[in-house]
């Protein structure tokens, strides 16, 4: 009896270790993925700045989902098949889904960067994680725990400290217009997308959602893309527009949604959110290698407030 006591007790710790090490693999992964999909969307804000006069920011905006759409379908065919009944079923919410990250996120983000400086929109796109913890806590009575709020104090410190350079005037003499309010839009999008994808049904995978969010937000974003080109005159196909709209299409569309879907599935919309404030510090490394501008001590201060915060 004693004996077959201890192999049950045996067999139950290595139950407990196997489901340990399966739930830290997960959270591995999902940190993993929403850091990458991060690093890729740290691009978006030079793309958009630096195609801001090329291409009106709806057309940008459509170009790049179809990119996108044609680049997921080959690897998404099979999923959408075989989850197809569970697709018509949550059409609704799926079309919401749509809009918000697909059709009006990033749009906003293009518009925005017509009329407003790349510092303004890098201020104002990382306190996305702020209004996702307080979504959560009205939508979901998700807790806020007092480690959360002192990560996202040091890590909102070293945002301004890495945007500012330390010169606190700049701040103090910063502008705000009409372009931040489209960013202020573009953030509450990317808050309400991040909050329900995770009621994604499981019935329906990674590779399916996103390539029926894409070709719905496509479909939504027509007639915007139509009146735009009444009003303002068709964009000239130059090598800078293509890279830019592939770049934009393979990269910060079909990627990284894909890996923040897989991210929110793993640790949730919190936890990737937070993961979400080390845009500036891959921002700043790429303005470096791509633009050559150079980096103070001080920013490498706040680069490092933002990791320890996360």
């Amino acid at each position: 009896m004693g004996r077959t006591k201890c192999g049950l007790g045996a067999l139950s710790l290595i139950r407990i270790f196997k489901l340990k090490v399966g739930d830290m693999r997960e959270k591995v992964i999902g940190y993993g993925a929403a850091l990458l999909a991060t690093i890729v969307w740290s691009g978006n804000f030079i793309a958009a700045r630096a195609l801001a006069d090329l291409i009106p920011p709806c057309q940008f905006n459509f170009w790049r989902w179809v990119v996108a759409f044609f680049v997921l379908l080959p690897f998404a065919f099979t999923s959408l098949r075989h989850d197809w009944g569970a697709i018509r079923q949550h059409w609704r919410w799926l079309s919401v889904l749509a809009l918000l990250g697909v059709t009006l996120m990033n749009a906003l983000i293009y518009k925005a960067g017509q009329s407003t400086e790349s510092l303004n929109m890098a201020l104002l796109m990382p306190t996305t994680p702020i209004v996702v913890l307080v979504l959560s806590r009205i939508f979901y009575s998700e807790p806020i725990f007092a480690h959360r709020l002192i990560g996202m104090l040091t890590a909102m410190t070293g945002i301004f400290i890495l945007l500012s350079r330390g010169e606190w005037q700049r701040l103090a003499n910063l502008q705000f217009n009409s372009g931040d309010l489209w960013t202020l839009g573009s953030m509450l999008c990317f808050a309400l997308y991040s909050l329900f994808i995770r009621q994604r049904p499981k019935e329906i995978s990674p590779l399916a959602f996103n390539a029926v969010v894409f070709g719905l937000g496509i479909v939504y974003a027509l007639p915007c893309v139509l009146l735009e080109a009444c009003w303002l005159p068709l964009p000239h196909l130059t090598f800078s527009l293509l890279i830019g709209i592939f770049y934009a299409g393979i990269g910060c569309s079909a990627l990284a949604f894909w890996l923040w879907t897989c991210g929110i599935d793993r640790i949730g919309p919190v936890r990737a959110s937070i993961i979400y404030y080390s845009l500036p510090v891959f921002a700043g490394i790429e303005s470096v290698l791509i633009l050559q501008e150079t980096i103070l001590s001080v920013q490498l201060l706040g680069g490092l407030l933002i990791i320890g915060g996360i």
